[in-house]
């Protein structure tokens, strides 16, 4: 890494809007990159449970590849940013301390 990246990265590490920015704009370089992964690098890659990542499969939400029926599933890059981004964020509910749902 030149000491030009390294200086713009520290420069950016304390603007998280700015370096959110520049992501979008080197997004386009980066497509060539768009390689595949599995099912755990996958969802750590979309911010998501393996069992998220499975429901949408099953759901059809998500595009994959699988070579034979039960073998190993593959996803790109790309297939899952558009799954991101056409899946709206859901409302996170936090419980009061000592209490779970269900119980009393």
């Amino acid at each position: 890494m030149s000491d030009l990246a390294r200086a713009l990265l520290e420069e950016l590490a304390g603007d998280p809007v700015a370096l959110r920015r520049l992501a979008e704009e080197l997004k386009p370089l980066m497509a060539a990159e768009d390689g595949w992964l599995g099912v755990k690098d996958a969802a750590a890659y979309a911010g998501c449970s393996v069992h998220a990542l499975r429901h949408a499969m099953a759901e059809g939400s998500v595009e994959f590849e699988q070579r034979v029926a039960g073998g190993k599933v593959y996803f790109r890059r790309s297939a899952l940013d558009r799954w991101r981004s056409a899946t709206p964020e859901r409302e996170v509910v936090t419980h009061p301390a000592g209490r779970r749902r269900g119980l009393s």
